[in-house]
């Protein structure tokens, strides 16, 4: 469950409880913070645990707080999806330099090309980066006659 939806959730069960029993906000801090840390409440009897947690939550404190973790939740997850795409933009980028710094030596190994003409279809290739995504995704019978056809152009 995430975040978001288990403080929509805290918050339903707010809406549906009725306060019996009003406190300053001392208490409400005490109670909140005994029922929150500790395993033996102050007020040992289970109205008494209710009635504080239900006046605690009619607090306005609280509902900022509630309001402030939600819009940090929303936050929190629409930056995880940008350092997503970010991640995956600079994998891409780190991708196509590999290719780039391989691109001589997979010319190199395609038969049937002079010199001339690989270092003229590599600089032709380097112009385009789809070109050299394309060439990577050829089997090797077929890179010949694509860089006998970028030669051609």
């Amino acid at each position: 469950m995430r975040f978001s939806e288990k403080i929509d959730e805290i918050d339903k069960e707010i809406e549906n409880d009725e306060p019996n029993v009003e406190f300053g906000i001392i208490d409400e801090l005490v109670g909140y913070v005994s029922n929150s840390y500790s395993s033996t409440p102050i007020d040992s009897t289970q109205s008494g645990k209710k009635s504080r947690k239900r006046a605690r939550n009619k607090d306005p404190l609280v509902d900022v707080l509630t309001k402030t973790l939600k819009e940090f939740s929303n936050t929190h997850a629409v930056a995880s999806e940008n350092i997503r795409k970010n991640a995956k933009y600079f994998q891409n980028e780190a991708d196509g330099a590999n290719r780039r710094m391989k691109l001589f030596d997979e010319l190199k190994k395609v038969d049937g090309l002079t010199n001339a003409q690989r270092v003229k279809v590599g600089q032709l290739l380097l112009q385009n980066q789809a070109n050299i995504d394309y060439f990577f995704t050829l089997d090797d019978e077929f890179k010949f006659d694509f860089l006998l056809q970028l030669l051609l152009q």
